[in-house]
């Protein structure tokens, strides 16, 4: 008895029983045709009559423009070729080059969310990185050196985690430096490692409460059954939790101290035999 052909195409559609479902024999190719990137099939689920081409989800869905010239711009914008030489170059307009890469953005996302999660670290490297665009230095600040919300300097900072064990960076988010882009940098880190990693900073203080934000444990009072309000919940963090800190003094990009310190976990990361440092995100 011959059997259908697996061809490792799921059914997209959502109300199908075998939605997502691969080599069940259910999905055929219906037609083929011949484009500029070679041969394209259509296919179609036997269960639900959906009807999908073998492209969907990609990056080359409905284009026209061959595949290797899509992957040739994309790779050159990767190493910045200048977008109007490289438009130039393949005979495109810079529009359609920009496109692309709105195409490529949103796939990668969708991948990053697939791969980057119960990442198995042990230490997370925490840090403000400064974009400098026009000033060297923010002029609004208080006084730990964060950006005030309502200022107009110190808007251009990157808050970075990086795993130093596999050189990955987990979590990049774009804003101010303030208590609000450390809490989403850390709730990016959060969702994506497993377990809690020791967590290590510069002197920025929006770091700390942004870690207990996310790794707490929350304890409920016993009722007294005495008059009065009662006593509210207490957030304390998580026992596993190592927060530790490493504080530089410049003067001019010159370093002239140099102070570590174990806010959270001074025990637990004697435990681990972790060293404090945070050199792979400042490099």
């Amino acid at each position: 008895m011959r059997r259908p052909r697996a061809w490792g195409q799921p059914c997209p559609h959502a109300k199908c029983p075998l939605f997502t479902r691969m080599d069940r024999g259910h999905v055929s190719a219906i037609s083929t045709s011949m484009t500029e990137s070679g041969k394209r099939r259509i296919f179609r689920c036997q269960r639900c009559e959906t009807t999908v081409a073998d492209t969907r989800d990609t990056v080359f869905f409905d284009l026209r423009t061959s595949e290797e010239k899509v992957l040739m711009a994309l790779k050159r914008r990767l190493v910045r070729v200048d977008l109007s030489g490289l438009s130039c170059v393949l005979g495109v307009h810079e529009e359609t080059v920009l496109a692309w890469r709105v195409r490529a953005a949103a796939t990668a996302h969708e991948i990053n969310e697939h791969w980057l999660r119960d990442l198995p670290v042990t230490q997370v490297q925490l840090e403000e990185l400064w974009n400098c665009l026009a000033r060297q230095h923010a002029r609004e600040t208080d006084e730990a050196g964060a950006s005030v919300p309502e200022g107009k300097d110190g808007r251009h900072w990157i808050g970075v985690s990086v795993a130093p064990e596999c050189r990955l960076m987990i979590a990049a988010v774009v804003g101010p430096r303030t208590l609000d882009t450390a809490k989403e940098v850390v709730a990016v880190t959060k969702a994506r490692v497993a377990g809690i990693p020791a967590c290590f900073s510069d002197g920025f203080t929006g770091d700390l409460a942004a870690l207990i934000a996310a790794f707490h444990v929350v304890t409920t009072c016993a009722s007294t059954g005495q008059r009065g309000r009662p006593r509210q919940p207490v957030c304390a963090p998580q026992p596993d939790l190592v927060s530790a800190q490493l504080v530089q003094q410049k003067q001019q990009d010159t370093r002239l101290t140099l102070s570590t310190g174990v806010v959270l976990g001074a025990e637990h990361l004697t435990h681990l035999g972790l060293t404090l440092s945070t050199a792979l995100v400042e490099r």
